[in-house]
């Protein structure tokens, strides 16, 4: 059994500003709104914790060195760097003329980091994913941790490893989530959106007192009025968009997947299709029929009762790797949700990720989508300040992002700015009456 009590010298105080979904412009022009790490690079540069480069850049998918990483994690940390003596030098290859010397001697007198065993720092070397989780929880005054050695975290952590602690509480808060092949990978180097989306959750970790990151939280939002559905997507999975049918799947790339419908072991999907149920069968009457149907088929099966989307539903699992839900919505529709993802390493992560895509799930009254952009905008101008058809009119918009939210709002509740790049309009949106408030032409919040 191994045990690790992190100690903090400096006392740690969040940045006191509650964080909104999504914020309004683009801060960088190469993180746009559809980046996995969009809203945590707003929420810090906002806040003044990041900055870009020279050319206006942010550059997520570069690799960060040790210097620009230890800056950011502190900064976000909020460690106090300002009564640092700019006197001896800390480390032979950090010099007080450097801009990164109060970061890596604040960090220095405080335990955070050593240097290697020729004595030095080496600020311009990459970041790697270990040193990372180390410092995050150091300066966040995370402490307790236990790992066992025999524990296996990720397959490539074991709890013997000296950054097995940091490991075992980042995977148990969502901080880190397993890569492609559901290995950690600790010796490779972090990227700048990596570093800060990490810092993020951390922050959402602690605001939320110790409760996991909510992996879904801003994954982008989809809409199919045709199939009676809205639901989030996690970015790493893709649409495919049929006749009678939507699927969204996670693709095996390891294994060169060509197809979703043969599961691979690091994939999953889950086709979405809507049956009118033109019989007006009963919940009751429709349930009976389907169980004759899995017992004439599969012999055995364990059916669950569930709510999806608000409404009652049944589950049918036939197999470890294969779940069906039926969802009964109004005017005797059916929405069936077929899943299936392939057995490996990956496969809890896989089984969180469609657990969460059907939590967000949302029924839509089919036929609330469009005919033409003509009619879409003005329907929706129609409703305008009209309570009650403010999430309706939404669902006839595909692509809606939500790119601000007003948490004061004008008095009754919370204000959403949900933009269409489609149609190149800005919705204003107030939550608790539902309503509407104004529709403005382009990606905007100056209402």
């Amino acid at each position: 059994m191994r045990k690790l009590f992190l100690a903090c010298t400096v006392c740690i105080f969040l940045i006191p500003v509650s964080i909104p979904a999504v914020y309004a412009a683009d801060s960088f022009p190469d993180v746009t709104s559809d980046s996995p790490y969009y809203t945590a690079i707003e929420y810090f540069k906002k806040n003044g914790i990041i900055e870009g480069y020279t050319d206006g850049t942010f550059r997520p998918d570069q690799e960060a060195n040790r210097a620009e990483a230890l800056k950011i994690i502190l900064l976000a940390s909020s460690v106090n760097i300002e009564d640092v003596f700019l006197g001896l030098n800390v480390f032979p290859d950090v010099s007080p003329e450097d801009w990164h010397y109060p970061y890596i001697k604040t960090a220095k007198e405080l335990d955070y980091v050593e240097g290697y065993p020729d004595g030095n720092f080496k600020p311009e070397k990459v970041q790697n994913v270990a040193e990372t989780l180390k410092l995050i929880l150091l300066t966040n005054n995370i402490d307790g941790i236990e790992t066992d050695v025999n524990e296996t975290i990720f397959p490539d952590v074991t709890g013997a490893v000296w950054f097995a602690p940091y490991a075992a509480y980042s995977k148990e808060k969502n901080i880190i989530e397993p890569t492609d092949d559901a290995k950690l990978h600790a010796e490779r180097g972090i990227t700048r959106g990596e570093l800060v989306e990490m810092m993020y959750r951390m922050e959402i970790v602690l605001q939320n007192d110790g409760e996991p990151f909510d992996i879904s939280t801003n994954w982008p939002a989809v809409s199919y009025p045709e199939h009676a559905f809205k639901s989030k997507l996690p970015f790493t999975w893709d649409v495919v968009e049929n006749k009678d049918e939507v699927v969204f799947w996670r693709r095996d790339e390891i294994n060169h997947q060509s197809s979703y419908e043969v599961s691979f072991p690091y994939s999953a999907s889950m086709t979405f299709h809507l049956d009118n149920n033109e019989a007006g069968l009963s919940p009751a009457t429709y349930e009976e029929n389907l169980e004759m149907v899995y017992k004439s088929n599969f012999g055995s099966y364990q059916k669950n009762t569930l709510t999806l989307a608000g409404n009652q539903a049944i589950e049918f699992n036939v197999s470890i790797d294969h779940d069906d839900y039926f969802v009964f919505l109004p005017e005797n529709r059916v929405l069936h949700i077929y899943t299936s993802y392939g057995w490996s390493d990956l496969t809890e992560q896989l089984q969180t990720e469609i657990d969460k895509i059907l939590e967000n799930l949302e029924y839509i009254t089919p036929g609330s989508g469009r005919s033409s952009s003509g009619d879409v905008l003005s329907d929706a101008r129609s409703r305008i300040l009209v309570e009650g058809l403010g999430q309706e009119t939404m669902d006839m918009f595909n692509d809606l992002v939500n790119i601000e939210t007003d948490t004061i709002g004008i008095g009754t509740g919370p204000v959403d700015y949900f933009y269409s790049a489609e149609y190149d309009v800005t919705i204003k949106y107030e939550r608790n009456s539902d309503t509407i408030l104004d529709i403005q032409d382009g990606e905007t919040s100056a209402f």
